[in-house]
């Protein structure tokens, strides 16, 4: 995953050396995925206009790590998906219209599932052993 070409920073995902792990990086991938989609999409020129890259990034940040509760969930087999909440969306932008963030929560569910089409053939299989450490933390270090 090349970080460096964004302003969104891997240590955005961790505090302390024992945060290091699958999981925060495949949360990690996904704040990447997801602002990667919202430079590409075309139904958010209005978005990319009104907002600088690094506003960009620590959305797409906020908005990974608040799907982390519901993946754990998901993990530990207590729900059977993921839940994208809108809510994460609608909190982080109260002030935008209801069609806006609509758009950014579509935006959102297509990274999703870009993502996971991607983890089939990952080696680093995030998913299943998401309590384990990544080594990809220290390798692709800021």
């Amino acid at each position: 995953m090349l970080f460096s070409r964004t302003p969104i920073r891997m240590e955005w995902f961790y505090h302390l050396e024992g945060e290091k792990t699958k999981l925060n990086w495949f949360l990690a991938e996904i704040a990447l995925e997801y602002y990667d989609h919202i430079m590409d999409s075309a139904d958010l020129t209005w978005y990319r206009e009104q907002y600088d890259d690094k506003q960009i990034a620590q959305y797409c940040t906020y908005y990974a790590r608040q799907t982390k509760a519901s993946l754990l969930k998901y993990l530990r087999r207590q729900l059977k998906k993921v839940v994208l909440h809108q809510k994460h969306i609608d909190d982080f932008y109260p002030h935008h219209a209801d069609q806006q963030n609509d758009t950014l929560g579509k935006v959102g569910e297509e990274a999703w599932s870009s993502m996971l089409t991607s983890c089939v053939n990952c080696p680093e299989q995030c998913l299943k052993d998401y309590k384990s450490r990544s080594g990809n933390f220290d390798e692709y270090g800021d």
